[in-house]
């Protein structure tokens, strides 16, 4: 596997290294300046060694955003001043609010809850987790809800006695958990460090998105997807029942935490406070999402609150992930200020012109998604469809809002391939294949891609 992977990441590098020297040869012409080539070629050559893994995404981002001031691509001090903005603090501040929850049981009590309504049957508690899991989602981090929720279903499959390969209630669970912890990351803009990649893409437009705005936009897409997703999952693989000692085993597991701890509702209070401010901002721009997520984090520190410590929040946020954040929106500037993306992408895209506004979502849908299950990072697919799609909208009667909504959804949303790395984490138990995910994945990206096709008709109602 190591040697496999050393050659996939040297063929990512050869690939980039051969990217570039065209981009650098290719002769000029009108509309098309040698800095937007290099930009152009040193872009494509990162999202190949992401793909192939050639280094850590954040180190391949470094290393193209700082080559770009040696091919004269953008100035040293440009680089520096267009790194981070307002979406890696708010990357930095949701992990820390992402960790103070982790570190309640209210997923646990969520679980015991949604089990007890269930009253033993599968296909109510599959739906019900998988719903717990978007919803909890939209303000922790994926992975962490992914880790949350299997810790609670592997001990509820072992005291049903469900065995891995065979179980279609441990398929059920361990592809709905991180499927719906993906798709609920889009509730809010809290919910993934992605999601404000794509509000600072639109902020460069001129588009100020609101959290409330986001939160109408997004969340009723997340909540169909799930309902879909659990009963098309139930469907393929019908779930067998419940025991009474399966229940009892998380009756128990609740028991043992007791009431709720001060610290736990300190907590939840902050959260809830972190909520409405950011729902007033709407109509208040002091109360801007990255403020309010920066004060409230920095208010579970304060002496007498004290719900999360420093050493925690150091261990759980993705640094790396924070990182490639800032320096994702560096590429994605240098490609728009060289104008090579308009240049190139209007002519590519100029037949759809005249398309029918819902044909051409449909099928650029349909295009993101599949590429999407080729990478396994929300950040890359919103920093390569974010400079593609945006020129679409010049071209169509969609707004540039309804075409970003698509990269949004899907790099929330991986429903067809299995090394997304929330996948890897319950993929590993044997209780599914690959070949039975994509059996039941290409249902709900099909059904969403149909329904994500009418995005321009619902934003009209907020004047986007």
């Amino acid at each position: 596997m190591q040697t496999t992977n050393k050659k996939k990441g040297l063929i990512g590098l050869v690939i980039a290294v051969v990217l570039v020297l065209i981009c650098g040869l290719l002769p000029v012409s009108e509309g098309i300046t040698r800095q937007g080539l290099m930009a152009l070629g040193m872009f494509l050559g990162a999202i190949v060694m992401w793909i192939c893994e050639t280094m850590p995404m954040l180190i391949t981002a470094f290393l193209v955003m700082f080559l770009f001031p040696v091919f004269g691509v953008m100035p040293l001090n440009t680089v520096f001043t267009s790194f981070g903005g307002t979406a890696f603090f708010f990357a930095i501040a949701t992990f820390g609010i992402s960790a103070a929850l982790e570190s309640t049981s209210i997923p646990l009590r969520i679980c015991r809850a949604l089990t007890k309504r269930a009253k033993g049957n599968s296909k109510a508690l599959v739906i019900g987790l998988m719903f717990a899991c978007a919803i909890t989602s939209a303000i922790m981090s994926n992975l962490s809800t992914t880790i949350i929720y299997l810790s609670l279903a592997l001990a509820l499959l072992k005291a049903n006695g469900c065995e891995p390969g065979k179980s279609n209630l441990g398929r059920c669970l361990l592809i709905g958990i991180p499927a719906m912890s993906g798709c609920g990351g889009m509730i809010t803009p809290a919910g993934t460090p992605g999601n404000a990649l794509i509000i600072g893409v639109l902020a460069q437009q001129g588009i100020n998105i609101s959290f409330l705005q986001w939160f109408l936009i997004f969340a009723p897409m997340a909540l169909i997807c799930c309902l879909i997703s659990g009963l098309t999952l139930t469907a393929v693989f019908k779930p067998e029942r419940i025991e009474e000692d399966a229940i009892k085993e998380l009756e128990s597991r609740v028991a043992e935490c007791g009431p709720l701890k001060p610290n736990e509702k300190k907590t939840i209070a902050i959260i809830l406070v972190i909520l409405v401010l950011w729902i007033l901002g709407t109509w208040i721009p002091a109360l801007n999402v990255t403020i309010v997520a920066v004060v409230g984090l920095a208010v579970m520190f304060l002496p007498g609150i004290n719900v999360l410590d420093y050493d925690t929040m150091v261990k759980k946020t993705n640094w790396n992930l924070a990182f490639t954040i800032g320096s994702v929106g560096v590429l994605i500037g240098a490609l728009t200020s060289s104008g090579i993306v308009d240049t190139l992408v209007t002519p590519l895209f100029s037949g759809m012109g005249g398309m029918n506004v819902i044909l051409m979502m449909f099928i650029v849908g349909v295009v993101v998604c599949v590429i999407r299950a080729f990478i396994p990072t929300a950040p890359a697919i919103v920093a390569l469809f974010a400079p593609l799609l945006l020129p679409l909208a010049a071209l169509t009667a969609a707004t540039p809002t309804a075409v970003m909504v698509i990269p949004a959804f899907w790099a929330c949303t991986p429903l067809l391939l299995w090394f997304e790395p929330i996948y890897l984490f319950t993929y590993g138990y044997g209780y599914y294949t690959p070949g039975q995910l994509l059996k039941w994945g290409w249902i709900p990206s099909l059904i969403m891609c149909a329904l994500l096709s009418f995005t321009p008709l619902y934003l009209q109602l907020f004047g986007l």
